[in-house]
C-alpha cells in the first residue's frame, strides 16, 4: 500500500537518503559535455559498484557533477556533465529574543529553489552543527529555530545535488550585541512609559474639562428653569 504522509506505513525513501519518495518531483537532467552528446542523466545508475540517485562528484577531482546517461556506467562507460544551477546568493536576517540569549530565530532568503535544492543553516559555536528541514512559508524563505550560546555564528547554505552551490554572508551575534541590545530595549521601555504617562494624563485632563462643560451646561439650564418659573409666579400675583 502507498502512503503519502509521514506516518508508520512511510516506508518509500529515495535510494541513498532519508527522504520521503514523495518529496521530489521529477526531471530530466540533459548533460553536457562527456560522451552521450546530451542524453539525460539515468537514475539510479551504477558507478563503482555503487548506485546513485543524483549528481556526483565522486571519481573526479576537479568538483564537477556529472551522472552516467546508461543503469549501468561500469559496463557502458557513458557520462556527461551535470549543468550548473544558476544559484542566486542567499540573504540572513537574525531576530534576537531580548530576555533570553540562548534562543534566535534566524530567516534565510535564499532566492530560487530548484526540485534538488536543500535548504542549511550552518552554526560555528562551541558544537559545530548543521540545521535542516527549516519551516518555509514560501518556496524560498525559510525560518530557523536556534537555541545555542553566545557568540554564535550562522550561515545560509543552499544546496543542490548534495554540492554547496551557494552560501550567505556569515552572521556572528557575540556578548556585546546583547548588552547593547538590552541597552536599546532599556531606552525603548523608558520613552515607551514616558510617552504613556503623557498621553494617560491628557486623557485625563480631556476628561475632567468634558465632565466640567456638561456640569456647567446642566446647572445652566436649571437656573433659567427656575427663573422662568419665579417670573411666571410674579405675573400671576399681577393679575
Amino acid at each position: 500500500m502507498l502512503f503519502s504522509g509521514t506516518g508508520v506505513w512511510s516506508r518509500w525513501l529515495i535510494y541513498g537518503t532519508k527522504e520521503n519518495l514523495c518529496s521530489r518531483g521529477y526531471q530530466e537532467i540533459y548533460t553536457t559535455g562527456g560522451n552521450s552528446l546530451g542524453k539525460p542523466c539515468q537514475f539510479p545508475f551504477k558507478f563503482g559498484g555503487k548506485w546513485y540517485t543524483e549528481c556526483t562528484v565522486d571519481g573526479r577531482t576537479d568538483g564537477q557533477l556529472w551522472c552516467s546517461t546508461e543503469k549501468d556506467y561500469d559496463t557502458e562507460e557513458k557520462w556527461g556533465f551535470c549543468p550548473k544551477k544558476n544559484v542566486p546568493v542567499p540573504n540572513i536576517t537574525v531576530f534576537r529574543q531580548m530576555e533570553d540569549r540562548e534562543h534566535m530565530i534566524v530567516m534565510c532568503s535564499f532566492g530560487k529553489r530548484f526540485i534538488e535544492s536543500s535548504f542549511q543553516l550552518s552554526l560555528k559555536s562551541e558544537h559545530n552543527y548543521t540545521l535542516k528541514n527549516p519551516l518555509c512559508y514560501s518556496s524560498e524563505n525559510c525560518v530557523f529555530e536556534v537555541k545555542g550560546s553566545l557568540p554564535v555564528s550562522f550561515t545560509c547554505v543552499h544546496e543542490t545535488d548534495s554540492v554547496v552551490n551557494r552560501q550567505s554572508e556569515t552572521y556572528t551575534y557575540s556578548p556585546s550585541d546583547f548588552a547593547e541590545d538590552h541597552q536599546e530595549k532599556g531606552i525603548s521601555l523608558y520613552y515607551i512609559c514616558f510617552f504613556s504617562s503623557v498621553v494617560a494624563g491628557l486623557i485625563i485632563m480631556t476628561t475632567a474639562v468634558i465632565v466640567i462643560t456638561i456640569r456647567s451646561k446642566t446647572n445652566g439650564s436649571r437656573i433659567t428653569s427656575i427663573d422662568n418659573d419665579y417670573s411666571d409666579g410674579k405675573e400671576d400675583v399681577r393679575f
